[in-house]
């Protein structure tokens, strides 16, 4: 009997490595086949960075991981590799290591790295990236709170690939503002050079608008730092307990006191607090909007357009995207990799089911994907059209605005 349960969990883990090979990262080739794709694909692709500034051209929002393996100091939850206990976060887990191109945990962290500098090289035209760290979850009194930190990448070890791919990354900071050495750890990088910080408030159990992030406020103003937040819903990483932070409505204190904030993927998923209007619920997407068209804040609020075309977001907060093309001078690209590697979320047949591509045009995409997952998000969100219009989003959408590319 004791062989038997031991043989079907072992055709129970192979099936699922197999399966987590479909859903994270179902490739045929390797990027640097590049030129075995037909010829009307990559004419398809070049075509794809007509009338972009490529000197504006940067992906603002990617993800470094990892494991540790190599001293990094990246940290993973336990219950990321507990099946027994935590399947689900176990699922995501292998998925996200599929996705990413590693098949040895020993060498996690150096094949993370290796897999991505290739997506990066072997597309026509090189895309320069925002590498972000990612602070743990903290509690309001200033200590770490582990059960609910999914993952941990140290600013140091962002700091240590940046230096070794200088042409690759510009380095993000990620400092919580509840720590005890907050203000001493943004200095500490303010003076190394670095002026973007990220926030995932959501997985990060950040409030934005707490009184007790005012001194961080000042001494980013101080040294003119960026904030990159996420806002909306958050399902790639733990949140669930702590959705409402990720109101964009939170962060109007940081606005308000003219530090330059980009609010990650337009808020496009969930829903929000209506915090202007007795907290009645509302799409997280409406209230980015009502403050994305805020006179006082058009020189300082900014967005990406990371994550618009995942399922689970398409289709309104996309079309609303392409709508509003007087604002997209405050718009810029963002892959947030690894996630366009995960096949599940990034759909073509919904992109044409639901009207923003073509059957041919999926046909061509699903050909990027197979080489190169990350071009493959560029491509696509250079793709899609409005279902009714047939306008696209515009070229500026994808440039760095000036003000943000000079720090």
């Amino acid at each position: 009997m004791k062989k038997i349960l031991l043989l079907a969990l072992a055709l129970l883990m192979t099936s699922c490595s197999l399966l987590y090979g479909k859903l994270g990262g179902d490739f045929d080739y390797e990027p640097s086949e590049y030129e075995k794709l037909p010829k009307h694909v990559r004419e398809f692709i070049e075509k794809s960075y007509d009338g972009i500034d490529l000197k504006k051209l940067r992906d603002t929002h990617l993800h470094i991981v990892g494991l540790g393996n190599s001293g990094s100091g990246i940290w993973v939850n336990p219950h990321m590799k507990d099946w027994f206990n935590h399947l689900s976060k176990y699922n995501r887990f292998n998925v996200y290591m599929t996705a990413s191109g590693v098949d040895d945990e020993s060498q996690a962290d150096e094949q993370y790295i290796a897999r991505l500098t290739e997506l990066m090289r072997y597309q026509p035209h090189f895309i320069p990236a925002y590498a972000l760290a990612f602070d743990y979850h903290y509690k309001l009194d200033g200590t770490i709170d582990l059960e609910h930190s999914e993952f941990y990448v140290p600013n140091e070890y962002i700091a240590k690939v940046v230096k070794e791919n200088p042409v690759n990354f510009k380095m993000v900071a990620s400092i919580h503002p509840y720590r005890q050495d907050a203000l001493e750890e943004l200095e500490k990088w303010a003076a190394q050079g670095v002026r973007f910080v990220k926030w995932l408030p959501n997985a990060m159990g950040i409030d934005p608008s707490n009184k007790k992030v005012l001194p961080f406020y000042k001494m980013m103003k101080k040294y003119d730092m960026t904030l990159i937040s996420h806002a909306g819903e958050e399902k790639a990483v733990e949140g669930d307990k702590f959705q409402e932070l990720g109101n964009p409505l939170r962060l109007r204190p940081a606005l308000d006191m003219g530090i330059d904030v980009i609010i990650s993927h337009a808020a496009s998923r969930g829903k929000c607090a209506d915090l202007d209007n007795g907290g009645v619920q509302a799409e997280c997407s409406d209230l980015f909007w009502r403050l994305f068209k805020e006179k006082k804040y058009e020189k300082n609020l900014f967005t990406d357009l990371s994550a618009l075309i995942i399922y689970e977001r398409l289709s309104q907060p996309l079309i609303e995207m392409i709508e509003n093309k007087q604002f997209h001078s405050r718009v810029m690209y963002g892959s947030d990799y690894p996630l366009p590697a995960i096949n599940w979320i990034y759909r073509t047949t919904d992109l044409v089911e639901k009207g923003f591509i073509t059957e041919e045009e999926r046909d061509i995409l699903n050909e990027i994907y197979s080489i190169n997952p990350l071009l493959f998000h560029f491509v696509a969100l250079r793709t899609v059209r409005h279902p009714k219009t047939g306008e696209k989003l515009t070229d500026e959408a994808f440039e760095m605005p000036t003000r943000l590319l000079k720090k």
